[in-house]
């Protein structure tokens, strides 16, 4: 299999959720807490590379505003829905818009790493009382796309030293780039993507760091661990709690001294700090998840940013206490 085609059974890979409407929203927009048939439950396949903004589109108009419509009852005359209002809650925890849906998943819902996930996700949709204390206000289609601009210079910056791989993009394929991510077309999305972050020999990272033949491989590797604070007094817990997780975020190099390959457990013990031997038990209770994937601690960290990369060129890692 090539490379492109490994990345697009990635960029491919869907999670199917299943969307109920918050009963005190069905309450205020219905004067009834019990939805009109067909409409109690909505079902879709959602992209796991992609972000919840660029769904709540498709929910207002196959199902909220269908339901609205054929309900003939409005709680208040002339009461519209607005994509921006719109949120989206997993187990009584509001789930943040800017990460990817993915990247959502394997953070919370806890049996992920044993094999068992939970499918279809079950989700809950809100229209009112936006929590502005716990998520970014005001989402919506425009708001992700600068966002997710900034994420992508980010990870050029990162990876090159500088944003002028995006920075040199036209116009007209910077809006490529952000219509193929929010229409799931990934013909559209990879044609500039590879612009952006080009393949390269990935042998050729065993070089020694100051050679030139290095100088087409990139300075860093763009990652991120998500790991639930305090995970020895967690690891019973049924529901993990997305505001416990600590990220952490540091400019991953290629190779070890010596110039071995650096691994996803070298990435972590760099990330964290950990210098001890009490490091290596740690890791071996735990597993580390990509794109829903159980990922081996030995995998090189230059294979998984190659294959496994989210859209904004990320690596986004979660670990979790499976023992």
């Amino acid at each position: 299999m090539s490379q492109r085609a490994a990345i697009q059974k990635v960029w491919d890979g869907m999670i199917p959720i299943e969307l109920q409407l918050a009963a005190a929203d069905a309450i205020e927009l219905l004067a009834s807490a019990v939805l009109p048939d067909p409409f109690q439950t909505f079902y879709m396949l959602i992209p796991r590379i992609n972000y919840l903004p660029f769904i709540t589109g498709r929910v207002k108009e196959q199902w909220l505003d269908p339901m609205l419509a054929l309900s003939g009852v409005r709680a208040v005359d002339g009461m519209t829905i607005n994509e921006s209002d719109i949120w989206f809650e997993y187990n009584g925890q509001p789930l943040r818009w800017h990460y990817p849906a993915g990247l959502l998943y394997d953070m919370l819902v806890s049996n992920v790493a044993h094999g068992e996930p939970e499918l279809p996700w079950s989700l809950t949709l809100h229209v009112r009382k936006f929590p502005a204390r716990k998520l970014i206000p005001q989402p919506s289609t425009q708001q992700m796309r600068d966002m997710f601009m900034a994420m992508i210079k980010e990870a050029d910056f990162i990876r090159n030293g500088s944003t002028k791989r995006v920075m040199d993009l036209a116009k007209s394929d910077q809006m490529q780039l952000l219509d193929g991510l929010e229409a799931h077309s990934f013909e559209k999305y990879y044609a500039i993507h590879s612009i952006i972050v080009p393949l390269h020999d990935a042998k050729a990272v065993v070089v020694s760091s100051g050679s030139k033949a290095r100088s087409g491989l990139p300075k860093a590797i763009p990652l991120k661990f998500y790991m639930l604070s305090g995970q020895e007094e967690a690891k019973d817990s049924t529901q993990p709690d997305i505001s416990q997780f600590h990220v952490s975020q540091l400019p991953v190099p290629l190779t070890k001294e010596g110039s071995e390959p650096m691994t996803v457990a070298d990435a972590f013990r760099l990330s964290y700090e950990i210098t001890d031997t009490s490091g290596n038990a740690f890791i071996t209770n735990c597993a580390c998840l990509c794109q829903g994937i159980t990922i081996p601690w030995e995998t090189p960290i230059t294979w998984l940013t190659d294959n496994l990369f989210y859209a904004d060129c990320f690596l986004h890692l979660v670990v979790v206490n499976v023992k």
